[in-house]
Formats: structure tokens, C-alpha cells, sequence
């Protein structure tokens, strides 16, 4: 095994050359070159709304120091060239190569993880751990850690485990998940954006594309680390066995909403009633669906239950919905008159629909007085009806105070006889 030099010693002993001068010199022009690319250049080129600037935009993070390692490698040959000491830019590599790690990283980890309470600590976690391999690397350590970490092992079968496998494992995996995720992410944003295709259709290629980038990226890892990734059919059978028993009805509610999602017949921003619920769909996921209710309430309705019972969906063909509005009038009511202030207060709300026009029909003759009904079509099933009723019932009352028009109630007369 090769033994890593220790830069900080070597540093040290060259603390007295005059080259050391010239590297911190090298190292301050490098620094501000990449300073005037990243604040200067970069910002035109985002200037400019162009499918590059998504890419730029991405990867700026990293530029910096990723430009700063650039000019430290070119300069180490250029002082290797010159048969001059280079100790100080050999010590830069590694530091400028770990800002770009970390930057990259938490970039990656906002992506994903955007709304996380605990992304803070996280990031001060992964730099910590970044500088302390650094730090490892300088002084010479690293090699002795990693041969310590691989001699704690123990035999599996035909299978050598160590310290220092599991950990890689686990760094690989964490690495391929993460990346999976972020793509997924990035991905499942441009299929939302597509507007040509059906909302359904959306929803279910951005699960597709995000579930086998989650499957790809865990057996990368796995073979990373060396483990057969054959032997996974004995837990693909152990797992079988589990859905068909304790795990079925979550299996059920997946299965459901991919069913839900290749037949179409839920979609994002429909109206349905579901379990005496009334909502728009606002979510769909591979286990349930998220009704939002004219109160603000939020409903998670598992998508079982929008296979196996009845659903009424209020805008599966047409976004039409129509409402109807009953009163009575006085028998001594001009009908005529009492129809038109009740078909022109329909009128004037937004969302009445003028084509169907609002109607009123006489329904009944009943007894206290004539029973009316108006019926309103609504071109957006997603309204507040009780609002749009009481906006419709204020106008009637008003107009009929104007005209006089009178709205029985139930009278009754007693007669005392001597």
C-alpha cells in the first residue's frame, strides 16, 4: 500500500523558500480570475431565458471552485516543468476539491429535500465530515484510518465484511439514492410542465420515471459494493409472500392508482364526491389521493375506495353543474313578474352560465303558497355553492321587498266559540 505523503509537514519544511511565495501568489491570481468568470461572465449568460440556463443555473454552485482546481492542477505542472517546489498547490487540490464536494451536495440536498426542518444540521454534518477527510489527507492519516477501519472484519460465508465495506456501502447507496431523487425531481418538474399531455398521463410517467430511477440507483449501489445482486430473488420471494398476506391492502392502493391513472377517469382538478365528501382532487399519489374541500379541509382518501365504491365525478365529461334554488311566493303573487327578478338575480353572478340560461319552473301548489324552483347551470364545478346561493337568495329577497311580493309562512287562525 502507498503511503500518502504528509503535505502539512512537507509545508512546513518549506516554510522559508522563496517558491512558497510565488505559489501564494499563483494561488491569489487563480482565485481571482475565478472570481471574475463566476460573478461576470456566468451572470450574462443567465441573463439570457435559453434551455442552458437551467444547466448553468444548476451547476453554478461548483464553478468556482471547480475553476480554482482547474488553474491549481495547470500551475502544479507548470512548477513540476520548472523542476520548482509545489507543495502549497498540492495542498490547494485537495481543499478546493472538497468546497466543490460540499457545495455540490447541499445544492443537490435543497433540491430534494426542500422543505426539510432538519437541512441545517445536515449540511453542517456532511461538511464537517468533508473537512475532517481533508484534514485526514493532509496530514498523511487517511491511509492509516482506512486500513484500520478495513482490519475490523469478519467472513459471511464466502462473503469478507469489514468497517470499511459497510461504510462504503452506505456511502453508495446514500450517493445513488440521492442522485436518483434529485433526477426524479428534475425530471417529474419538466413532465408537470408539459401542457400537451393529459394531467393523468403526467402524473403517471413522473411515478414511473421516479420509481425505477429509485430501483436503478439502489442496484448501482449494490453492485458497487460488490454484492450479488442475484441473490436479491430470495427477498424478491420473501417479499411476494408478504404483500400477499399483511402488506396486501397498501399493495391494493398502489395497484388502484396506477389503475386510476391509466384509465383516466380521475384527473387533477376534477370535482368528486367520495364518501359523502365533496372536493377538487388536488393530489394524486401512488397511494392515495388528496380532496380539497370548499371549507379548506384536505381529505387522503386511499385510492382503494375510488375503485371499489361508487364515485361521482362532476366534471368527468363536462365542467357543467347546475344547482336548483326553492322558495314560494304568495297565491295573490304576479308569477310572471316574481319569475324574472328570480332568473335576473341568477344573471348577474359570476360563473351563471347564459347558455343554458337560468329557468324557473312552478312546481307545486301547495299549502301556504306557490312552490317555485330556479335552476342555474355553473361553468366550474369547483365554486362555492352555498356562497353563490346566498349571493342568488339576497338578490331575491331584495327585488321582492321592492315589488312587494310576499314569501308565506305557515298561519294558523283560532276561533273561540261562546
Amino acid at each position: 500500500m502507498t503511503v500518502t505523503p504528509n503535505l502539512l509537514i512537507e509545508l512546513i519544511a518549506h516554510s522559508e523558500s522563496v517558491n512558497l511565495v510565488w505559489q501564494l501568489g499563483v494561488i491569489a491570481a487563480i482565485m481571482l480570475l475565478a472570481w471574475w468568470f463566476d460573478a461576470l461572465f456566468l451572470k450574462n449568460l443567465l441573463a439570457a431565458k435559453t434551455v442552458q440556463t437551467v444547466a448553468i443555473r444548476g451547476v453554478k454552485r461548483i464553478v468556482f471552485p471547480l475553476l480554482n482546481l482547474f488553474g491549481v492542477l495547470i500551475a502544479r505542472e507548470v512548477f513540476r516543468y520548472l523542476d520548482a517546489p509545489f507543495v502549497l498547490l498540492k495542498l490547494a487540490i485537495p481543499l478546493f476539491l472538497s468546497l466543490a464536494f460540499i457545495r455540490l451536495l447541499v445544492y443537490v440536498l435543497h433540491k430534494v429535500f426542500s422543505n426539510s426542518s432538519k437541512l441545517r444540521s445536515w449540511e453542517r454534518t456532511i461538511a464537517m465530515l468533508a473537512w475532517l477527510g481533508v484534514a485526514l489527507h493532509v496530514t498523511g492519516l487517511l491511509d492509516a484510518v482506512l486500513a484500520g477501519m478495513d482490519s475490523l472484519s469478519f467472513n459471511a460465508g464466502h462473503q469478507h465484511i469489514s468497517l470499511l465495506i459497510i461504510l462504503q456501502g452506505l456511502i453508495s447507496i446514500a450517493a445513488t439514492v440521492l442522485v436518483a431523487l434529485w433526477l426524479g425531481r428534475f425530471l417529474e418538474t419538466r413532465i408537470m410542465d408539459m401542457q400537451e399531455m393529459e394531467s393523468s398521463s403526467r402524473v403517471l410517467l413522473a411515478k414511473v420515471v421516479r420509481g425505477a430511477l429509485l430501483i436503478l440507483s439502489v442496484l448501482v449501489a449494490l453492485s458497487l459494493v460488490g454484492i450479488d445482486i442475484r441473490v436479491l430473488s430470495v427477498f424478491g420471494g420473501a417479499l411476494g409472500v408478504g404483500l400477499g398476506f399483511g402488506l396486501q391492502r397498501i399493495a391494493s392502493n398502489y395497484i388502484c392508482g396506477f389503475i386510476i391513472l391509466l384509465d383516466k377517469s380521475i384527473r387533477l382538478g376534477d370535482v368528486i364526491t367520495l364518501d359523502n365528501r365533496t372536493g377538487t382532487v388536488a393530489r394524486l399519489t401512488g397511494r392515495y389521493m388528496v380532496l380539497s374541500g370548499q371549507d379548506g379541509a384536505e381529505f387522503l382518501i386511499p385510492n382503494e375506495m375510488a375503485i371499489t365504491q361508487a364515485l361521482g365525478n362532476h366534471s368527468y365529461t363536462d365542467r357543467k353543474i347546475r344547482i336548483k334554488i326553492s322558495l314560494q311566493v304568495a297565491y295573490n303573487t304576479p308569477l310572471e313578474r316574481a319569475m324574472d327578478i328570480m332568473v335576473e338575480a341568477a344573471r348577474q353572478q359570476e360563473h351563471v352560465m347564459s347558455d343554458p340560461a337560468p329557468t324557473v319552473n312552478l312546481i307545486d301548489f301547495a299549502d301556504n303558497g306557490i312552490l317555485l324552483e330556479l335552476l342555474v347551470w355553473l361553468d366550474a364545478p369547483e365554486v362555492s355553492q352555498a356562497m353563490l346561493r346566498s349571493k342568488i337568495n339576497m338578490e331575491i329577497w331584495r327585488e321582492f321587498q321592492k315589488s312587494g311580493i310576499e314569501i308565506p309562512f305557515p298561519q294558523r287562525e283560532v276561533r273561540i266559540k261562546p
